[in-house]
């Protein structure tokens, strides 16, 4: 019954518990028309859609249903004696009584037509219980207290996202019909002179080779430590925030604090001396630059998150949330994957390979990309040729296999630091050209089109990158 808006589960004083969600008489309905059907085989291809044998509430339901599977499986007759030999196999049969009962299941079924009807029944109390059962096991760790509330929450919100995925996929696509909307897909992009299909970079050389970056694509970043990844992605985010201030950029950040982000895309948007702005001492004309870009960057639909050590599942609820909320998602970018916290126990290559799964899974289930950083191992140095390989990649496990396009970091600066910095440190010359250098972006996987590498400038001093041929573009320094 219902008290103040909520419901109020009685105690023995107030009469019957509340019963456990459930219709026998459709499950028996649905088992019944199977073994009524003119094409067991066909009408079980579309009960399957709907029914696991976990979804019924009667032991000797989810017996029954489960021998029916396992032949179809073997593409057997599916009949009362073969399903009664299949029970045998596991000395089941007088658990779900025996042939008499599965007679009996024949006779119960009110309109056989009415399968596909009956079986959302099932599935839907099935979900019921699912939710009272994942309630109450909340309820009871609540209680507890031995999680945090966060990641009580972000559980909750993740198991009963799963509860319900809804039917799954039982019709093929029919070609003409992805012809059709491939059609219409290269139509649209042949009524525009630009190449770029997807999210633009903002940097061409490397929208030339991706045709930027598209919904559902997973893209991992990675180099050595201190090669400037996390600037790379932090100019990107700025760039496609500033292109279009309505489209919503989520950066989780699991290294830096917010402020120190929000630092480098300062220095980068205003083109300013990051030094100078850790010291505070800024010359006039950077003031006015830190105004501008401050103003700039006030205006964009750019979110950060922070939180150290978050676990993958809260990072799905957030953006969930979030992608409610806003209606879409533009860009999600993490800093970086090795960082996020794992919930398993086999091992952290298992964790890291589960975690690149989800990720994957999160950029298909919201349309949106998602690029992911990624460190890499410390064998790259032991190699003449210091380009990194896939192989490289951090407990790599399935990262490779998850990525529609892997991207590394590479600048020969960045090995030949140590000499320069003895030969030239007294001449100011020397010292203003090692601060811009070339960097490759080497695409070394890019599932929907060639691998290559774009050449970009990155200016250390302003943690930016530059197309190479910045001086063509606007006045005031790199674009």
């Amino acid at each position: 019954m219902l008290k103040g808006g909520y419901v109020h589960m009685p105690d023995q004083n107030e009469g019957a518990p509340l019963r456990v969600p459930q219709d026998v008489e459709a499950e028996q309905a649905v088992l019944g028309s199977i073994l009524l059907a003119t094409d067991p085989q066909d009408l079980l291809a579309d009960i399957m859609t709907i029914l696991e044998p976990s979804d019924f509430y009667r032991t000797a339901h989810r017996l029954i249903y489960s021998a029916i599977l396992a032949l179809d499986e073997t593409q057997r007759a599916i009949d009362i004696l073969t399903i009664t030999d299949e029970l045998d196999k596991d000395n089941q049969v007088e658990n779900v009584g025996g042939m008499a009962y599965l007679t009996e299941l024949a006779s119960s079924v009110p309109v056989a037509g009415n399968a596909l009807y009956y079986a959302r029944i099932v599935r839907e109390r099935s979900v019921r219980r699912n939710m009272i059962d994942t309630l109450q096991d909340s309820l009871t760790q609540t209680y507890e207290g031995s999680d945090s509330v966060d990641d009580a929450v972000a559980d909750l919100s993740t198991k009963l996202d799963l509860i319900n995925g809804g039917e799954k996929s039982a019709d093929f696509k029919n070609i003409a019909d992805v012809v059709n909307k491939s059609f219409e897909q290269i139509e649209q992009n042949s009524r525009t002179d630009e190449t770029v299909t997807g999210l633009a970079s903002g940097f061409p050389a490397l929208d030339n080779l991706t045709t930027g970056f598209h919904e559902g694509e997973m893209i991992i970043i990675a180099a050595r430590p201190a090669v400037g990844k996390t600037a790379f992605v932090l100019n990107i985010a700025q760039k496609v925030a500033v292109a279009d201030p309505t489209l919503p950029v989520v950066i989780f950040s699991l290294e830096m604090p917010d402020t120190s982000l929000v630092n480098r895309m300062l220095a980068a948007e205003g083109n300013i001396n990051s030094q100078h702005m850790r010291t505070g001492q800024l010359e006039a004309e950077e003031w006015n630059s830190l105004a501008v870009a401050t103003g700039s960057l006030a205006r964009t639909n750019i979110y950060i998150d922070d939180t150290p050590g978050i676990k993958v599942t809260e990072i799905r609820s957030k953006l969930r949330r979030l992608y409610k909320r806003e209606g879409r998602l533009g860009l999600v970018i993490i800093d970086y994957l090795q960082l996020i916290e794992g919930t398993r126990s086999e091992g952290r290559q298992q964790e890291v390979s589960a975690i690149s799964r989800a990720i994957k899974m999160m950029a298909m289930e919201m349309n949106v990309p998602i690029i992911a950083l990624s460190q890499l191992s410390r064998s790259v140095e032991q190699r003449q040729d210091k380009r990194p390989m896939l192989s490289d990649i951090r407990e790599s496990g399935s990262i490779e296999q998850d990525a529609d396009i892997v991207a590394f970091l590479y600048r020969d600066d960045y090995y030949d630091k140590s000499n320069d910095d003895l030969d030239n440190q007294n001449d100011p010359r020397d010292e203003e050209q090692q601060d811009i250098g070339e960097i490759e972006v080497i695409l070394e996987k890019n599932r929907s089109g060639a691998r290559g590498t774009a050449r970009l400038l990155f200016v250390k001093s302003y943690n930016k990158f530059s197309n190479i041929d910045f001086h063509n573009e606007e006045p005031g320094g790199f674009g």
